[in-house]
């Protein structure tokens, strides 16, 4: 996190910008009927709320410290709720009288099933994989929200419970761990604490959102590259909201906020979220980078946070915009719009800081040439934000601004997240639809494209925060080939003279604690959730598909302190949950674990 984004949101200004253009009533009616990637311009549609048209981070730079818990109004709320999009992707959800919504009460953790008799490698499909079927989960419940005693609110509550526990036996908490369910063991965990009632409230929403993904699921589809292209003009969207319960270890992972049950779904990737994203004008608008909004001239803003400030009458809207991973950044299409949003997602609310918005443009250029050296193709950035009073760029009025992955040359990409990422029907990993009959050899291929951070760690002494959400395979056919990485926000660079302009706390001299973030990014949390996958659903030993990773390591002929901290050395992990109880919950704490390479 850098510097200038640690500003509690109590000390950014209270006022808005001055429009260019017309203020007025937020609960303006949403709009409807939007198609995806198309834009048109006026009007005041882009107000969208809940009732919007309908078919993530992280970014530790632009994020802003959320320890203090104020208030804030969260708006007008229009009634409508969105229809996403059923098993094909495309159509309805089933209804709580399909045989799908009838198996919601059967949930349980069975998540995966095993491959070939022989777990060797893996069925071709669910259908040939021997053993009986996992319990399907329900696309989404005929309630309005999760009960709490429905079997959604129970599996989100075991799941939450789980990651607290974890997270109780590796990190340094105030409390014991005591109690059955996750409150009970939040308010033991954070006891003494003096943010343990807020740390408590989190994690009792974190739960409340984690049922409502749960709510969303739906079946994968046979053709995931057919559905992704037919799913929006920006093919990489199925895959990003194909992730349901975030990050791998975070207990709130799946916490929003201030946002309703309503605003969850209107606004979430894991609900096929579509909205109407509106540029405005404001009198005095800053720029950097030579990527801006197609067909625009405003600052992109997202319809919750227009709904906030009572803005209207958007110069240009973007029709059919989809959230990605990280809730505040969408897809129009063509690029990518990370937003600013008074929300606290996972650890901190995320505004869009100067320092990022400076930066991002800077490092993509300076680094770009090296990390195609690589096999990396870092996405470019544009920055655009309106100017507060004091003349200072406003975080909470502002946008980052990419191309998709498919306009750079990447038509087929897939976050690493998404490829651990079970079907709810059949438990079959992402991964496992690209496998093929050789998933060794699937493997030995990601793994080379997936330690692509560290080649260019050895080489520049830049590390990338590659974890599941920034960090993407572009695959040629089935076959990953190339990286793909976004997002500069977590990224430390050395302090040498060609990083002098960089802003923030980026610059980082000591390069083992580079290397700490790039660590902890890749191994114990991203590569370790799809080894997990792979090694459930073919019923081998994870050390089998460590053992490739071993070797591809060994191959990179690394420094040898380099090597020795991914080959033989426990491993680092941000301490997420004591993060959340510390006097400053946006500056990284880390603690180790074991390292699976080291037996392998």
């Amino acid at each position: 996190m850098n510097a200038t984004d640690r500003d509690a949101d109590a000390a950014a200004n209270t006022d808005a910008p001055k429009r260019g253009g017309r203020t007025g009533d937020s609960g303006t009616v949403p709009a409807t009927g939007s198609d995806p990637g198309r834009s048109v311009t006026g009007g005041s549609e882009a107000n969208g709320g809940p009732g919007a048209a309908g078919a993530e981070g992280s970014g530790s730079g632009s994020a802003t410290d959320a320890a203090s818990g104020a208030d804030r109004p969260a708006g007008a709320i229009d009634d409508g709720r969105l229809v996403p999009a059923g098993p094909d992707g495309n159509g309805p959800t089933a209804t709580a009288e399909s045989p799908m919504a009838r198996r919601a009460d059967a949930i349980d953790d069975g998540r995966r099933r095993p491959g070939s008799a022989g777990g060797s490698g893996f069925a071709s499909s669910a259908a040939a994989t021997a053993g009986p079927a996992a319990p399907r989960r329900t696309a989404r419940s005929a309630e309005p929200e999760p009960a709490a005693g429905s079997s959604f609110a129970r599996r989100a509550d075991a799941i939450v419970a789980d990651r607290l526990k974890a997270a109780a036996e590796r990190e340094p908490l105030p409390g014991k761990a005591t109690g059955a369910t996750a409150v009970e063991l939040a308010a033991s965990l954070s006891a003494g604490s003096p943010h343990a009632e807020r740390f408590t409230a989190e994690i009792a929403a974190a739960v409340r959102g984690t049922a409502l993904a749960l709510e969303a699921a739906r079946p994968h589809p046979t053709d995931l590259w057919a559905a992704a292209s037919a799913f929006h003009a920006d093919p990489s969207v199925w895959f990003e909201q194909a992730v349901l319960l975030g990050h791998p270890t975070h207990p709130l992972a799946r916490s929003r906020g201030e946002l309703t049950d309503d605003e969850i779904r209107a606004y979430a990737p894991e609900h096929r979220a579509r909205f109407a994203l509106g540029e405005y004008a404001f009198d005095t608008v800053r720029r950097n980078g030579a990527n801006p909004p197609a067909g625009g001239t405003g600052v992109p803003v997202h319809p919750w946070q227009a709904r906030r400030y009572g803005l209207d009458a958007p110069v240009h809207v973007h029709e059919g915009a989809a959230p990605l991973m990280s809730l505040r950044t969408v897809s129009i299409g063509g690029q990518h719009v990370k937003t600013a949003v008074d929300l606290q997602l996972t650890s901190a609310v995320r505004h869009v800081s100067p320092a990022s918005m400076h930066n991002g443009p800077a490092i993509a250029q300076l680094l770009a040439p090296e990390a195609r050296r690589c096999g990396i193709t870092l996405v470019p950035e544009a920055a655009v934000s309106a100017v507060a009073a004091d003349g200072e760029r406003d975080r909470r009025l502002a946008a980052i601004v990419r191309p998709a992955p498919h306009t750079l040359g990447h038509p087929r990409t897939v976050p690493f997240a998404a490829l651990a990422e079970p079907c709810p029907s059949d438990g079959r990993p992402i991964a496992v639809a690209f496998t093929g009959d050789d998933p060794e050899a699937w493997w030995a291929a990601f793994t080379r494209v997936a330690l692509a951070p560290l080649r260019l760690f050895a080489a520049t002494g830049v590390a990338l925060e590659a974890h599941g959400q920034n960090t993407l395979a572009s695959f040629t056919g089935d076959r990953p080939v190339s990286l793909v990485y976004r997002d500069f926000g977590g990224v430390r660079v050395p302090a040498a003279d060609g990083w002098a302009d960089v802003e923030g706390d980026l610059v980082e001299a000591d390069p083992e604690a580079r290397l700490t973030k790039l660590l902890a990014a890749l191994f114990p949390t991203t590569l370790t959730a799809i080894v997990g996958a792979l090694a459930e659903w073919s019923d081998t030993d994870p050390g089998k598909w460590w053992s490739t990773v071993a070797s591809a390591v060994r191959d990179l002929d690394l420094d040898p302190w380099i090597a020795d901290a991914v080959l033989r050395h426990p491993w680092p992990i941000k301490a997420t949950t004591a993060m959340r109880l510390a006097a400053k919950p946006t500056e990284d704490i880390w603690v180790s674990v074991e390292n699976p390479v080291a037996a392998a």
